[in-house]
């Protein structure tokens, strides 16, 4: 992006962008309404408020996919208990524990999935041009093309 260095304001909003990690599936509000009102204004908070988009989408996908996992597993664990009661019943401690254990899975991705958004934050407010590690050299690449499309067709 440019070399100029972002003013106070503008790291400001997008280390809100980034920030808004926190309110979960709402944070993605924020993130997109920061995107619109400033993608004509800042390219600097434009683009660090679609990566907070693209963040928000991937990790919200994630944790679906990663607690619908835990889901599939917790009811498959229980085929045996339903179907073989007796043989099974020493196992429904241990189908219990395990799956217990498992659902700490989703709840860490969440962790550091709100970890990684507040990195993004801290960075923003410090004026840095950060960059999630796949999220960011996709957009970069994708918004080079973008403006050079149109920048060939004026």
């Amino acid at each position: 992006m440019d070399n100029e260095q972002p003013s106070q304001d503008e790291r400001i909003m997008a280390a809100l962008a980034h920030g808004s990690v926190l309110m979960f599936g709402m944070g993605i509000v924020a993130a997109i309404v920061l995107w619109v009102t400033q993608k004509e204004k800042s390219r600097y908070v434009a683009f660090q408020a679609l990566q907070a988009v693209a963040y928000h989408i991937a990790g919200l996908a994630i944790f679906l996919v990663v607690m619908g996992c835990w889901l599939a597993l917790y009811f498959v664990s229980f085929i045996p208990l339903m179907t073989t009661p007796e043989e099974s019943a020493g196992g429904a401690l241990w189908i219990f524990l395990v799956t217990t254990f498992l659902m700490l899975v989703p709840f860490v991705q969440m962790g550091i999935w709100i970890l990684g958004g507040w990195w993004g934050a801290v960075r923003a407010l410090q004026g840095k041009d950060f960059r999630y590690v796949v999220i960011g050299r996709y957009l970069e690449r994708w918004l080079g093309e973008s403006t050079a499309d149109q920048d060939a067709s004026a």
